[in-house]
């Protein structure tokens, strides 16, 4: 029989690994995301901890299946396409972060990331000396508005992903 994350996934391949919080604990519960517009098997799947899996904003699941420990809480498998995870991360903390909506570029992810980049140099700027993980995020930030500007959604969605964990130092 299958392990479970396979059943869940449909077998299809790992397309994003992402940290959804910075938790300590183990996850007991593995929860399973929405069916994917694009085929079979969840969109995305979340371990978490007791704690966590209560209230998650952002991430509504549509089952929870037990788990025992086997990943750290916060860890998710990102099944969706890069347009879907570039989405996720604006919906989740980039929007908020930046002020950059998607909405108003009209899906042109090179405009957005390259608007958002300016945004977080001019915050790094405005910080002068003081050490912030926005500082890490221009690094990464910069990999995504290049390959965004290349037409490679994968990798920016991917360096967006390395933010998301930045952000939630802020």
């Amino acid at each position: 029989m299958p392990y479970v994350v396979q059943e869940l996934s449909a077998h299809r391949d790992l397309a994003g690994f992402r940290t959804l919080v910075d938790c300590s604990f183990k996850a007991t519960v593995l929860r399973e995301g929405p069916a994917q517009d694009s085929g079979p098997g969840a969109a995305w799947l979340a371990y978490l901890c007791p704690v966590h899996s209560v209230d998650l904003d952002g991430w509504p699941g549509t089952a929870d299946h037990a788990d025992n420990g086997s990943m750290p809480c916060g860890t998710v498998l990102d099944y969706r396409s890069p347009e879907e995870r570039l989405q996720s991360h604006a919906d989740l903390w980039l929007t908020p972060l930046t002020g950059v909506d998607p909405q108003a570029y009209g899906g042109a992810w090179a405009d957005v990331l390259d608007q958002a980049g300016r945004v977080l140099l001019a915050r790094v700027e405005a910080a002068a000396g003081e050490d912030s993980p926005l500082q890490n995020m221009l690094a990464m930030m910069d990999v995504a508005r290049r390959a965004a500007a290349r037409g490679d959604l994968g990798v920016a969605a991917a360096s967006l992903g390395y933010c998301e964990t930045l952000a939630q130092g802020l």
